[in-house]
């Protein structure tokens, strides 16, 4: 009987208090459930950061150069022409991205776009990969050879597309099929490279049709320079096997020297021992080349340049003279006039007028 009272007496209490152990316990339920939606939201959140970063880090540059020109040539025979030539317009793309604290992974690749003929897409002009870091920096892929580097740069600043003119005769340019190392500390660097079964002609192409023979090793070159204040000093050696019986052996120096800040000197020396078969030909070029800004558009630039074939091939020296008006920063005009006097031989002369846009963006 007191049970059943009791019963009665507790009933009408859990009724009254049946509710706010619900209402609690609802309660508790949202506030999981609402807890579980904001960790799923910062997981996604995180996610994207995530994913943008990843983004930002694989960034590619894409970047290119248009540099048409119309061109009167005189060949000295009493024959000449006019037509639309193209200083080696390109187009590329590049990045890198950090492997870990202390080594970066790059990439380059480029192509030559022919305006003087079809505006397509021309042969590759770079294509590389490579690592970076403390250690310095290694590369595999067609890139800019380091003989070049340290001697030919300095020297390089016409728009013309045989710039530097002497040079140009024999000297390395961009190289297929090569494994380069490079280290840089303050003033200093070193730049060396070794070619494989590649093509060691001179072309701005990549066709390896004429690759040669050799079982191993077609070049080989290592160099080395140092800039100081506005001074800069570089030597290089390069060894070409062209064929089996053709070796060419370079040995070159190169110096700049900043005279002001509207004035700039170059000159790039090759002294060169060819052997063909049991014959041996010393030949050199000579390029010296000068650069002074007139005002904040105009820039007036010459060189003087020598070619010595000694008796292999041809033999010439010539000079240059260009005037360029920087528009802006992407958009230059410029007028150059070029000569070149070979020995035995007719003088060329050539006025080209041309213009160039580079441009470049990160996507």
């Amino acid at each position: 009987m007191k049970n059943l009272q009791l019963k009665y007496v507790l009933l009408p209490i859990a009724l009254a208090v049946s509710p706010t152990f619900l209402a609690q316990a609802a309660d508790a339920d949202t506030q999981s459930q609402i807890e579980a939606l904001q960790k799923r939201l910062a997981e996604l959140e995180n996610g994207t950061k995530k994913e943008q970063a990843r983004k930002e880090d694989y960034g590619v540059t894409v970047y290119g150069s248009f540099r048409p020109a119309l061109t009167y040539s005189d060949f000295g025979n009493g024959e000449s022409s006019t037509d639309v030539t193209d200083f080696f317009s390109r187009i590329g793309f590049k990045g890198d991205i950090k492997v870990n604290d202390s080594i970066t992974a790059f990439y380059r690749g480029e192509w030559d776009i022919d305006v003087e003929a079809d505006a397509d897409f021309g042969d590759a002009r770079l294509g590389f990969v490579g690592l970076e870091g403390d250690f310095g920096r290694v590369a595999i892929g067609k890139q800019w050879s380091p003989h070049y580097n340290i001697v030919a740069e300095a020297t390089d600043i016409f728009n013309n597309r045989s710039s530097p003119f002497g040079y140009d005769e024999a000297g390395t340019f961009r190289t297929n099929q090569m494994v380069t190392y490079s280290y840089t500390k303050g003033g200093f660097k070193l730049d060396a490279g070794l070619q494989f079964n590649g093509d060691i002609e001179n072309s701005a192409g990549g066709d390896n049709s004429e690759a040669n023979n050799t079982a191993q090793v077609d070049s080989g070159s290592i160099g080395v320079s140092y800039s100081f204040g506005d001074f800069y000093l570089g030597a290089s050696y390069l060894d070409q096997q062209l064929d089996l019986d053709d070796e060419r052996d370079f040995r070159a120096v190169a110096g700049s020297w900043k005279v002001s800040k509207d004035f700039y000197l170059a000159v790039t020396y090759q002294d060169i021992e060819r052997s063909i078969g049991s014959e041996v030909y010393d030949q050199s070029s000579l390029d010296i080349a000068a650069s002074y800004t007139i005002n904040k558009n105009y820039t007036f630039k010459t060189s003087y340049f020598d070619w010595d074939g000694d008796g292999q091939g041809r033999t010439f020296d010539g000079y240059n003279f260009t005037l360029e008006n920087q528009l802006n920063d992407s958009v230059r005009v410029f007028v150059e006039w070029l000569s070149r006097d070979f020995e035995g031989g007719e003088k060329q002369e050539g006025l080209s007028i041309g213009m160039r846009y580079d441009f470049e963006g990160m996507f």
